[in-house]
């Protein structure tokens, strides 16, 4: 009986896809993806977002990997974020060089990676092609904070998105025996959540839901050959991260837990706004760059209510429920609950209460919780009442509607960041005209120079208040730095180190030649 239920599923699915290749909506949703993924090529190409040093570090990373010089576990400087967009990005520069463009070539694959996932997992839990159009269709647009969520390889969150949509998807699969290959669906599974483990602990609460719904329809197979498949899957994806806890004796999961701390110092009330009402919106692209208008604030209030919503009503109807439909809600419950987590450990962090622009990227993976979200509005389009249908409606034409605004936004300021990279590409080309080989520069500043110049030109970084070493993630620059004989300082035009540069290189005999290009100052020794 029960194979003839597997047999007759396995008809519907064929069935179904035959009948979704030719829908209208699919036609649409491959459009969608499509121009997802322009767009983001046409941002590269324009440097939107701009680099920053975090990014630099990165591609400084995989420039040593590339050249086998160094192969690093981690971020340069910190015991945790994995370094898999450097190794991503190593046969790209042994090809073609480094540049900010390699390193995010594999970026903009993992996002179009991101999308075709959550097509087919949409299409899987709720059986809809043109919900599954409205979802994808907000998921390809971008705003400022997506766009350097997506884009940026400053560490982790271009492949948790993916990875935690994947590992959803997997989890259905394998609970509703859909893959023939059952083995290699185990093995895969755990080799992501591994790969996930070391790069990202930010998708650990879709881990864990993903994996509830593999121990909830798969147990038996768990017990035995499938929970070995995991566990070897899992060790070995996350080999890099059991390699540098052994060797550097330093526990993993105090990291983590020291990341995930709370803060005293600010009132719950502030942990609230910057977590939830800012927080939500700003992290799931609904905002401007670098803020939200108080009208694009009414996600953060409408997101947690919608999770609320979608899982009372799930937990109502799952007890009644059999086969592949069982699968789909536990896998909805699934997905409300890794936005819940995330959302929980977020508001107690002390980021959502004193960074909360910059730290909303923590809030990232709550994408692949939308669908999830917006599911019971799209349910209630097929309601009588009119007054449900009309709420329904506006909600879910209003999300699409400031997914676009925000979009808009981005759009509007890209010739502004663009400016920004031809100043810093400038001041580079300056510096290497100047032949200089060793500078001090404040921290955004300084790894660039060394990454853009393929450490042809090493840069250490100097704290802007005493001129002391500042955040030197990589200390053999520091060292190179300081060793030299006659340093150039290289600091923005606004930056509080100006007058002390000026002060510690002048003497009573000479005083230091500036260089002036747009953006910047350039201070070279007059010896």
């Amino acid at each position: 009986m029960a194979a003839l239920t597997v047999d007759s599923a396995r008809s519907d699915d064929a069935r179904s896809r035959a009948i979704g290749r030719f829908h209208p909506a699919t036609i649409l949703t491959a459009l969608c993806v499509t121009l997802g993924v322009l767009y983001r090529f046409l941002a590269l190409l324009w440097s939107v977002p701009p680099t920053n040093s975090d990014e630099a570090t990165m591609g400084l990373a995989a420039i040593h990997i590339s050249k086998a010089e160094n192969f690093p576990a981690f971020f340069y400087g910190q015991n945790y974020m994995g370094t898999l967009e450097a190794y991503l990005a190593a046969p790209i520069f042994a090809l073609f060089g480094p540049s900010v463009i390699s390193l995010r070539i594999p970026n903009l694959l993992l996002f179009g990676s991101f999308l075709v996932i959550m097509w087919r997992l949409i299409d899987q839990l709720y059986r809809s092609c043109w919900f599954t159009l409205l979802v994808v269709g907000i998921l390809a647009l971008g705003s400022d904070r997506i766009l350097k969520n997506q884009m940026i390889s400053g560490g982790g969150y271009p492949e948790i998105n993916p990875a935690g949509a994947g590992l959803m998807l997997l989890a259905v699969g394998l609970a509703a025996n859909r893959y023939r290959h059952r083995s290699a669906a185990f093995a895969a599974w755990g080799f992501i959540a591994g790969l996930m483990i070391w790069v990202d602990p930010l998708v650990l609460p879709y881990i864990l839901c993903a994996g509830a719904v593999l121990a909830i329809f798969a147990k038996k197979e768990i017990i035995w050959s499938g929970g070995a498949l995991l566990a070897g899957g899992t060790l070995i994806g996350a080999a890099p991260l059991i390699a540098h806890s052994i060797s550097s004796r330093i526990n993993p999961i105090s990291v983590l837990l020291n990341l995930s701390g709370s803060s005293e110092a600010s009132p719950w009330v502030d942990h609230l706004y910057g977590g939830v009402i800012f927080g939500i919106p700003m992290g799931m692209g609904f905002c401007a760059p670098s803020e939200c208008t108080p009208w694009q604030l009414w996600w953060g209030l409408s997101f947690p209510l919608l999770l609320l919503v979608a899982a009372i009503a799930t937990l109502a109807s799952i007890r009644h429920q059999e086969g592949i439909q069982k699968v789909a809600s536990v896998a909805h419950l699934g997905l409300l609950i890794g936005a819940a987590l995330t959302i929980l450990a977020y508001v107690r962090s002390s980021a959502a209460a004193d960074t909360p622009v910059e730290s909303a990227r923590y809030l990232s993976c709550l994408l692949i919780s939308l669908p999830a979200a917006l599911w019971p509005l799209w349910q209630s389009l097929q309601r009588r009442a009119i007054v449900w249908r009309v709420a329904s409606a506006t909600i879910l034409a209003a999300t699409a509607i400031s997914t676009l605004v925000a979009t808009a936004g981005v759009v509007a300021i890209a010739p502004d960041m663009r400016d920004l990279a031809q100043q810093r590409d400038n001041m580079i080309a300056q510096l290497e005209q100047l032949d200089v080989t060793h500078v001090y520069s404040e921290y955004w500043t300084c790894n660039n120079i060394t990454f853009a110049t393929n450490e042809n030109i090493v840069c250490a970084v100097i704290d802007e208040g005493n001129l002391s070493p500042g955040l030197n993630r990589y200390l053999p620059h520091l060292e190179a730095v300081q060793d030299s004989s006659d340093p150039a300082y290289v600091l923005p035009v606004d930056s509080p180190a100006n007058p002390l540069v000026t002060q510690l290189m002048s003497t009573s005999q000479a005083v230091p030649t500036v260089v002036n290009v747009p953006g910047y100052h350039i201070y070279l020794s007059s010896n």
